[in-house]
């Protein structure tokens, strides 16, 4: 009898390392898109050391695999694109902790392995669960040190931070504190946050300029800060917190009502976009850890798509947000629920 893979420990790297289940990943990925999204995100998450993954060419040819399905879900029969294709680096060590990311020099070197596995499929990275600063930072050294080093065509990056019920980021750093601060260190690396829309903004307009993008900008850009995986009440106390700082729109595109707002003009702009996708999961015990969880975290049962669409909506109509999508057990009929009630 066949022995089945223990996703406790691989999480969902056991449907990229057993072939097997490739094409159910891509399945999952085309359901996405039917439903309405205009990006899926690779199932590269789990691929990483803290899950026994410290071979680095290993990563490589498996983030590799999770990218390559990725792109082939989007491929249309004419060979055209029908979504973004982002590029999940997920945290190393284990989600939700900042007392265990590893030290600087370490999680640069392990990014690029992954970075590297990604980039001959992906449109835009997306550094996502960041559960704090300096581990989203590490992401931006190893990304601008892997162009540095390759030279290959540079895609723009998207930087997603947790959070705790109390809406900061799972370090206690609020979220005004965090995009100030990723603002300021992608500055030091001479990592441009930079809007780069010419246009009127819509989600596809979004999805044509980054290939616009792609072939304009010699640089690293960070296009974009979100928040993610964590309950929607702690997106909202994130968004009430933006809103009431006068000084954090100076980074941000479309600020919340209230405050002054303008189209980019054709000499560029320093603001960035702010997302939200967040999960349908109860919350998370701030000790918890992979490798000594017993059984998957409970789901919430008051979250069915239409209650899910009530908290985007005020997202976007309350707060501006601009890019926003679900996570962990937010499905396709959620999707499907958010291009009626949003109109995106």
């Amino acid at each position: 009898m066949e022995v089945q893979p223990d996703d406790r420990k691989i999480w969902s790297a056991t449907a990229i390392v057993h072939q097997k289940y490739h094409s159910t990943v891509e399945k999952v990925h085309r359901s996405f898109v039917e439903a309405g999204s205009h990006a899926i995100t690779t199932n590269s998450y789990g691929i990483i050391p803290g899950a026994g993954f410290i071979d680095g060419e290993e990563v490589k040819r498996l983030t590799g695999i999770a990218g390559k399905i990725g792109r082939k879900s989007v491929t249309n029969e004419d060979g055209g694109a029908t979504a973004l294709v982002l590029g999940s680096l997920g945290p190393l060590v284990e989600s939700y902790r900042p007392d265990l990311i590893m030290k600087h020099s370490d999680g640069v070197k392990c990014y690029q392995y992954a970075i590297e596995g990604l980039s001959p499929y992906v449109d835009v990275y997306i550094a996502e669960t960041m559960s704090c600063v300096e581990e989203a930072c590490q992401v931006v050294d190893a990304l601008s040190t892997f162009y540095e080093k390759t030279g290959v065509v540079r895609k723009p990056l998207l930087v997603s931070f947790t959070l705790n019920d109390d809406g900061k980021l799972r370090s206690s750093e609020s979220i005004v504190d965090a995009i100030q601060k990723m603002v300021e260190f992608a500055s030091d690396k001479k990592v441009e946050c930079k809007l780069f829309l010419l246009i009127k903004y819509t989600i596809m307009s979004f999805w044509i300029s980054i290939h616009r993008f792609r072939l304009s900008h010699p640089s690293l850009s960070v296009i974009g800060i979100l928040v993610n995986c964590c309950e929607p009440e702690s997106v909202t106390k994130a968004m009430k917190e933006i809103e009431t700082n006068s000084q954090i729109h100076q980074y941000l595109y479309h600020p919340p009502r209230g405050t002054s707002s303008h189209l980019p003009t054709e000499d560029g702009s320093n603001k960035v976009f702010f997302g939200a996708y967040a999960n349908k999961l109860t919350s998370v015990d701030p000790q918890w850890t992979m490798a000594t969880s017993t059984e998957a975290q409970p789901m919430r049962n008051d979250l069915p798509p239409e209650s899910y669409s009530i908290f985007a909506r005020d997202w976007h109509n309350e707060y501006g947000v601009q890019l926003i999508g679900g996570c962990c057990g937010i499905g396709p009929d959620h999707i499907t629920c958010l291009r009626e009630k949003l109109q995106m």
